[in-house]
């Protein structure tokens, strides 16, 4: 009986052992199953050309180096500059569209206090970034002021084109955000026709503010601007040079308005991720005017942390501050207290 009994607990506790093991033992097989099949999949990736430099990208995070800051595109960019004639000092029709634009953003009901005056939210931002685009471009042209200004004409109505009409699903999502900018660019249109431009100017716009068919202009490659028989593009070109530039013109307009407030209400590390996220599509040119700004040491600092990494950092600092400057070598005198952090 004893003996009978003591099998028996014998048996329970094997059982009870083999119960808790195995519950975990399947996963751990799955696992390494799975992770030998990962392996595997990863020996064939390695195998295959070109993995290892999108691996590398991955890891880096950097951002895409195909810029208009590119050599072959810069070309590009001088010639079209070449072939672009001068704007006149007296553009009538200009004049007239940017006071029809003004016209429909003083009706905004939001208002901001400008040098103690109170003034409609949307006439004073398009002003400050039409303000932008000619320091960066002081020979901009007629249809870059007119994006300047009325990109975001009258674009609280935009509250009436509901996403709760749209399917609740991606396509939805995307048709939704196609109506706006659809909405934004007739607006517009309707002010440049009748300032009296013509077919070309009213195209262009239109490609601009829908960005039809146009690429990045932070992921741009020579053969995305060349057409039939390898011929060079320069509409399409004059178009991504126009969204760099006011890329470069929001977010220098961000740190002039923005960046010495933030410092009073926000911590330094919300501060740089939020800096980051809107210098992000800076170039060289822009940064170029970033750091010809005055910034006291601790937004010195900030910035070089929040900054787009450029493709030739070493020429952006020759532009600021001369050949010397160029010297990035650790054991310049001038880096001695430099923060590598």
């Amino acid at each position: 009986m004893a003996a009978l009994q003591t099998h028996r607990t014998a048996m329970r506790a094997g059982s009870a052992a083999r119960g808790a093991g195995a519950r975990p033992s399947a996963p751990r097989v799955r696992a390494a199953r799975g992770a030998g099949r990962r392996s595997g999949q990863a020996g064939a990736l390695q195998q295959a050309p070109g993995w290892a430099g999108q691996q590398q990208q991955r890891g880096a995070s950097q951002l895409c180096r195909a810029t208009l800051d590119e050599p072959e595109i810069q070309e590009l960019v001088r010639e079209l500059q070449e072939m672009t004639p001068e704007p006149p000092a007296q553009r009538p029709q200009l004049d007239k569209a940017l006071a029809l634009i003004d016209a429909g953003n003083a009706e905004d009901p939001t208002k901001v206090q400008v040098d103690g005056e109170s003034v409609p939210y949307r006439l004073a931002y398009s002003r400050w970034l039409s303000e932008w685009v000619l320091r960066l471009d002081p020979k901009a042209s007629d249809e870059l002021l007119i994006l300047a200004r009325g990109r975001s004409i009258q674009s609280w109505k935009l509250a009436d084109i509901k996403r709760d009409d749209y399917a609740p699903n991606t396509p939805g999502q995307r048709q939704w955000e196609v109506d706006r900018k659809k909405w934004l660019a007739n607006r517009l249109l309707e002010a440049v026709k009748e300032a009296g431009y013509g077919e070309e100017t009213c195209g262009l716009i239109e490609d601009v503010m829908l960005s039809r068919s146009l690429p990045d202009p932070r992921d741009i490659r020579k053969y995305d601007l060349l057409g039939p028989l390898g011929m060079v593009n320069f509409r399409t070109l004059r178009a991504v040079v126009m969204l760099q530039t006011l890329a470069d013109a929001d977010a220098l307009l961000f740190l002039d308005k923005n960046f010495a407030e933030m410092f009073n209400r926000m911590p330094a590390d919300e501060v740089a991720a939020v800096c980051k996220r809107e210098l992000s599509r800076l170039s060289q040119n822009g940064i170029i005017t970033v750091l010809r700004q005055r910034w006291s040491p601790v937004q010195q600092r900030l910035l070089q942390r929040a900054l787009p990494v450029p493709f030739k950092w070493s020429d952006i600092m020759m532009d600021v501050e001369g050949v010397a400057a160029a010297s990035t070598h650790p054991g310049d005198w001038r880096y001695a207290n430099f923060d590598y952090d």
